[in-house]
């Protein structure tokens, strides 16, 4: 999918399907936004005849400003939309009937939680969202949408208009706080799958117990993992593919697995996991989903939770931890999954006998980095990622010396 403001023909934005055919519902609120320069409002007024409430539909005007706004960030959701492809029910031509779990996801999840977004961007997203599904509501009869950001991303989005005080780098030593931190093994895997396997909290639905097939391949389920660590003692790492229906991409996502952490996989199956039927390694023990696979939120949930938990400790006990890098509430589930990327990148680097400074999208190190994090590396954004590792390198050195010099 892409888009273009056209500002010498058609005189607005216009989105173009992978075949360029225009996407005619969003050409068409695009045409109506900027040429006629109003949106659909509403507000809930008090009918005279009947005294009730009631939402009362309008036109209002706004200016050209506001109109480029709010199909700019259309395009930015639809290229979203496009690239979700985890679902058969997540796509350009059923976005108009998207439930408002998947456009919140967008606004939430992605904009502030994996793009750190502002609130001001995010607002405006929201903004945008609204006006769009209003107009199909009101012109075309679609199911209202209700779209906001959540309380619990709230702070989050004005954390992240902070810039440099979010840091999105976490020591080693950091991250293995919040691993003992966690007041459970399934909150302990979690963390280590974003920390460790690079996984987005939405993967970690992804772990399955049993051997499953796609593409006409068959694929090892956890239990299978599970006979290889007892029966192979000496071996360090484990291959793992998450199944593409739990990635961002659509695409098979391969996973190499530390033995130490496969241990505290099969100690959870063995020992804590809630009786389930599930096929789904990681479940729920919560009364109302009981025995049910995690939510998507749950490793964002949970690393907020425990980042909370610590701040409070350091605050009491501040002592006991001089050398402990600075956490703040900037820091979320995404910056585990940033951290190994840049760990990865960096040491690659060194084994490489490479400056990561000069390190280009068409190294072998990059492509690397970019297929351990389930990147698409054909993305026109994929040069974007090499300069966020090479940014998080120097952070990395830095961060290091900050607690060595204050050890």
């Amino acid at each position: 999918m892409r888009r273009f403001n056209d500002s010498d023909f058609n005189k607005h934005y216009v989105y173009l399907d992978e075949t360029n055919t225009p996407l005619l519902l969003p050409c068409l609120f695009a045409r109506y936004t900027q040429l006629s320069g109003v949106r659909i409002d509403f507000e809930v007024r008090l009918n005279s005849d009947t005294k009730l409430k009631e939402e009362v539909f309008f036109e209002n005007e706004i200016g050209a400003d506001a109109g480029y706004k709010i199909t700019n960030h259309l395009g930015r959701f639809l290229e979203w939309v496009s690239e979700y492809e985890d679902s058969s029910l997540v796509t350009l031509p059923t976005h108009t009937a998207l439930p408002n779990e998947v456009i919140n996801e967008y606004i939430n999840e992605y904009l502030i939680g994996e793009c750190e977004s502002s609130e001001f961007v995010a607002n405006q997203a929201v903004n945008s969202l609204t006006a769009y599904y209003d107009w199909l509501f009101y012109f075309f009869k679609v199911r209202k949408k209700k779209v906001g950001i959540k309380s619990s991303f709230r702070e989050t989005a004005r954390n992240n208009n902070k810039g440099d005080l979010a840091v999105k780098y976490l020591l080693p030593q950091t991250r293995q706080l919040f691993y003992r931190n966690a007041e459970s093994l399934l909150e302990e895997i979690v963390l280590r799958n974003g920390g460790e396997l690079g996984c987005r909290t939405k993967e970690n639905q992804g772990f399955l117990l049993n051997a499953y097939k796609a593409n006409q391949k068959y694929h090892s389920g956890l239990l299978t993992l599970f006979e290889l660590y007892e029966t192979n003692s000496e071996q360090l790492e484990f291959k793992y593919t998450l199944p593409s229906i739990y990635t961002k991409y659509g695409r098979e996502r391969v996973l190499y697995i530390p033995r130490e952490l496969l241990s505290k996989m099969k100690e959870y199956y063995e020992i804590e996991r809630p009786k389930s039927d599930s096929n789904h390694l990681l479940v729920s023990s919560a009364p109302n989903s009981f025995g049910q696979c995690i939510s998507k939120a749950y490793g964002s949930d949970t690393f907020r939770k425990i980042r909370d938990k610590l701040k409070r400790k350091i605050q009491v006990e501040p002592e006991f931890y001089v050398n402990v890098q600075e956490i703040t509430s900037g820091s979320k589930y995404h910056h585990l999954r940033h951290s190994f990327g840049t760990d990865f990148f960096y040491e690659s680097c060194e084994g490489a006998n490479k400056k990561y400074e000069t390190i280009t999208t068409t190294s072998s190190v990059y492509i690397e980095t970019a297929r351990r994090l389930g990147h698409k590396v054909d993305s026109r954004h994929a040069g974007e990622v090499t300069k966020r590792y090479i940014h998080s390198c120097g952070l990395r050195e830095r961060l290091l010396r900050e607690v060595v010099n204050n050890g």
